[in-house]
C-alpha cells in the first residue's frame, strides 16, 4: 500500500472525483482523461487525491499531443483550467468550481518528492534503458511520463545521436583524396551559383554526403527536394547499387514527393544533357516512387506493431523521409527501430510548420538547438565547418558548440516559390516572426496576392466569401459537366482550396462544406440530391492498402464513360488515374474545405483560410502561429483570409511549444 506524504495542500470546492466530472462537462478534460486517472489510481489500495489530480493532468497533456507533464508548468491557482461559472449558472444556485494547490516551497520540487514515493512511479538512472518492474509512470527530473512515451523519447534520442556521431563517411573522404576531389567536382557541377553568398543547398548536399544523419529544413520553395535529388544523383554515381527508399507520413505527401522528384529529375536531365554517361546513368537510377511510412514498415492488422523492427530491419541503404514535421514521436521511434545498422537517414521538412497530429514535435526538437533569441542560426563544429568549406569552396560559419547533431543540420533560407517582395512570402515571414505590427503593415499594403474577408454582424462578408469560393470552383465543375478527362478535372480542382482551423462548427470544415455545397447548388454547378454526385470532391480518412488509398488522398466523383456509372477517381503516385466504386471507398468526407493539418504536404494556386470569429476554449488553443504559417504557405499565387483581425493577431502571438524532453536529450546545452 502506498502511504504518500506531501507538503502540498490540495483545496477543491468539491470532492475531486466529482470535480473531475464537472471539468469533463466543461470540456477542460476529456472522459478518457478522467477514466485514465481513476483506473490507474485504482491500482492503489488507498487513493490519494493529489495523485489522482496529477494523473488527470498527465492524460490531459497526452490528449493535447504533449509527450509528458512538466511539473513546473502546472498552474497552482487552477491546475485543471476550470472556467468560472456564468452569472446565469450562479443565479440558479450552482456551486462555484475551484481547484488550487498550495505549497510553501517550490511546487515542482515538492511534486517530484511526492511522486517519488508512489509504487506506480519509476525514476530512471543515467544509463537505464527500461524499468524491470514495468511501472506505468516515469519521473525524470521534473517531467512525468507515461512509461511508453518515455521509452519513445529514449529510443529516438539514442538512435539520432548514434547516427549523428558516426563519422566514418567523413573519415573515408579524408582518407581518400581522389574520392573527395570527385565529390567536390560533381558538387561544383550541380551547384554552379556565381553568387558570393553561401549556397545553402550546396551545403545541405555536402552535409548529406558526410553524415549518416542529415536534416534538411526550410520553408516552402527553398529547394529541399531539389537538393536531395542532387544528393541521390551523386550517391548513386559513387555507389550504383545503393538501395534507396522514399517515404512520407501520408499518401498525399508521398504522392507530392514523387511528383517533386520527377520534376527535379527532368530539370537535371536538361541541365546535364552533355555530362558523362556515368552521371546520366545515376540520374536515371534515382527512384521516383514514394510510399507512406506505414506501408514501408508493414502494417499488421489489429496490431500496433509493424512487420519491420529491430529484429527484422528494413532492406535499404538510404532512407529519405519527407514532411518530417508531420511524423509523431511513436511513429519516429518505430521507424528508427527498423532502420538497419549501416543505413543513412535524410529528414526533410519545415520546422516552422504545424507539428504532428499525434504526440510530439520531433522535427522541432531536432532543430531546437539552432534557435537563438527567437531566430535560427547555423553553427558547425570546427571540424565539420572545415570539411564543408573544402567540399563546397565557401567559408562556413563555425561555433563553439560541439553537439554532434548540429553538424547534421542544414537550413535552407531562400524561397524560390515566393519573390522577395511578394505578399504571400512577406506575410508568411511576418507571421513566422510573431510580429503583429509587421502583419498589420502587410495587410495595409494591399498586395495583389492577398485578400481579406472581414467577418461582420451582417451577412455581406459571408456572401462575398461564398461568391469567391464559387468562382474558384466553377472551372473544375464545368470541366466535370463537359465530361473532360478525370485527371484534368482533378488538376483543376486542386488549383484552389478552402482551409479551416478546425473540423466542427459553423466556421469549421463541416459548416463551411455545407455552406459551399448550398451555394454551388444554387449556382446550378452541382446537384447534391444524393450522397454521391458528379463533381463531389472527397478526402480519404483511413488507409486501405488493398485499394491503394491512404489518409489524406483526394479524389473526385465523376461519370465513367465506359460503364456510365459514377466512380471516384484518384491520381496515383506515378501520375496514372484509378477509379473506385463509391461503395468500396474507405471512410471519407466531402472536401470543398479541409483542415490546415490535412493540407500539409500540398500546395494550391489559391487558398482561402477561414478563422472562427469568436473562438472559445479549445478553439483558442488551435489558433497558433504555426497554423497561420502553414495555411499561408500552401498558396502559390493568392492567399485570402476570412476572419477578424483580432483573431488573426491572437494566433500570430500564440506560439505552440509541445512539452517534451526530447530536445534536452538531443542537445547537451539545452
Amino acid at each position: 500500500m502506498d502511504t504518500l506524504t506531501s507538503n502540498i495542500e490540495l483545496q477543491c470546492s468539491q470532492p475531486l472525483p466529482q470535480l473531475l466530472k464537472l471539468a469533463e462537462q466543461q470540456s477542460v478534460i476529456t472522459a478518457l482523461d478522467r477514466h485514465f486517472a481513476l483506473q490507474l489510481s485504482g491500482l492503489l489500495t488507498e487513493a490519494e487525491p493529489l495523485l489522482l489530480l496529477l494523473l488527470t493532468l498527465l492524460s490531459k497533456q497526452l490528449s493535447s499531443q504533449h509527450s509528458c507533464l512538466p511539473l513546473d508548468h502546472i498552474d497552482a491557482s487552477n491546475p485543471l483550467g476550470l472556467r468560472p461559472l456564468t452569472a446565469v449558472q450562479l443565479q440558479t444556485g450552482a456551486a462555484p468550481l475551484s481547484c488550487e494547490l498550495r505549497c510553501q516551497g517550490d511546487l515542482a520540487a515538492e511534486l517530484s518528492q511526492f511522486l517519488a514515493q508512489s509504487s506506480l512511479v519509476w525514476q530512471p538512472q543515467a544509463n537505464d534503458v527500461d524499468d524491470p518492474q514495468s511501472r506505468p509512470l516515469v519521473l525524470q527530473g521534473q517531467r512525468l511520463y507515461l512509461r511508453r512515451y518515455w521509452r519513445y523519447e529514449q529510443q529516438v534520442a539514442s538512435k539520432l545521436l548514434s547516427l549523428a556521431s558516426d563519422n566514418h563517411i567523413a573519415e573515408r573522404l579524408e582518407r581518400e583524396p581522389a574520392l573527395a576531389a570527385q565529390v567536390t567536382n560533381v558538387l561544383a557541377q550541380l551547384f554552379n551559383s556565381q553568387s558570393p553568398a553561401i549556397d545553402w543547398q550546396k551545403v545541405a548536399a555536402a552535409t548529406s554526403l558526410t553524415r549518416r544523419l542529415s536534416v534538411i529544413t526550410g520553408g516552402p520553395g527553398t529547394g529541399k527536394t531539389t537538393t536531395v535529388t542532387k544528393v541521390l544523383l551523386l550517391l548513386l554515381q559513387l555507389q550504383p547499387e545503393l538501395h534507396v527508399r522514399l517515404v512520407a507520413p501520408t499518401g498525399k505527401a508521398a504522392a507530392r514527393l514523387s511528383e517533386s522528384i520527377k520534376g527535379s529529375k527532368a530539370r537535371l536531365q536538361a541541365e546535364l544533357a552533355s555530362s558523362a554517361p556515368a552521371l546520366q546513368a545515376a540520374l536515371a537510377a534515382i527512384p521516383e516512387e514514394a510510399a507512406t511510412i506505414h506501408r514501408l514498415l508493414g502494417v499488421i492488422p489489429d496490431d500496433s506493431r509493424f512487420r519491420h523492427r529491430h529484429d527484422n530491419p528494413l532492406l535499404l541503404d538510404l532512407l529519405i523521409v519527407d514532411e518530417a514535421s508531420m511524423v509523431d514521436l511513436p511513429l519516429m521511434a518505430k521507424l528508427l527501430d527498423a532502420l538497419p545498422e549501416h543505413a543513412q537517414l535524410i529528414l526533410l521538412g519545415d520546422q516552422d510548420q504545424l507539428a504532428s497530429v499525434e504526440a510530439g514535435a520531433v522535427l522541432a526538437d531536432i532543430c531546437h538547438g539552432l534557435r537563438v533569441d527567437d531566430s535560427w542560426q547555423m553553427q558547425y563544429s570546427a571540424k565539420q565547418a572545415a570539411r564543408l568549406t573544402a567540399l563546397c569552396g565557401m567559408e562556413l560559419p563555425q561555433g563553439t558548440r560541439q553537439d554532434a547533431l548540429g553538424d547534421s543540420l542544414c537550413m535552407l533560407r531562400h524561397s524560390h516559390r515566393f519573390k522577395g517582395d511578394a505578399g504571400i512570402g512577406v506575410l508568411a515571414n511576418a507571421v513566422n516572426q510573431g510580429d503583429v505590427a509587421a502583419v498589420r503593415q502587410v495587410w495595409r499594403q494591399q498586395y495583389p496576392e492577398l485578400a481579406w474577408f472581414e467577418q461582420q454582424t451582417d451577412s455581406s462578408a459571408e456572401r462575398a466569401l461564398l461568391q469567391h469560393c464559387v468562382a474558384h470552383y466553377r472551372p473544375y465543375l464545368e470541366l466535370a459537366a463537359s465530361h473532360a478527362e478525370p485527371q484534368q478535372v482533378l488538376q483543376a480542382f486542386n488549383q484552389f482550396r478552402i482551409l479551416c482551423a478546425m473540423r466542427s462548427g459553423e466556421y469549421g470544415v463541416d459548416g463551411i462544406n455545407i455552406a459551399v455545397i448550398r451555394q454551388l447548388s444554387q449556382a446550378q454547378l452541382i446537384e447534391p440530391r444524393q450522397e454521391f454526385y458528379r463533381g463531389r470532391p472527397i478526402i480519404i480518412r483511413s488507409n486501405d492498402y488493398n485499394l491503394g488509398l491512404f489518409n489524406g488522398d483526394i479524389g473526385i466523383v465523376l461519370h465513367d464513360e465506359q460503364t456510365g456509372r459514377l466512380m471516384a477517381w484518384f491520381e496515383r503516385a506515378d501520375g496514372s488515374m484509378m477509379k473506385v466504386l463509391p461503395a468500396r471507398l474507405p471512410s471519407h468526407d466531402t472536401c470543398f474545405a479541409m483542415t490546415v493539418h490535412k493540407s500539409q504536404g500540398s500546395e494550391f494556386d489559391a487558398v482561402t483560410l477561414v478563422l472562427p470569429p469568436n473562438p472559445r476554449g479549445p478553439q483558442v488553443q488551435l489558433l497558433c502561429r504555426e497554423l497561420l504559417y502553414t495555411g499561408i504557405t500552401r498558396a502559390k499565387q493568392h492567399f485570402s483570409c476570412s476572419g477578424r483581425p483580432a483573431v488573426f493577431n491572437l494566433a500570430v502571438k500564440q506560439l505552440t511549444r509541445r512539452a517534451s524532453g526530447l530536445a534536452s536529450r538531443l542537445w547537451s546545452q539545452v
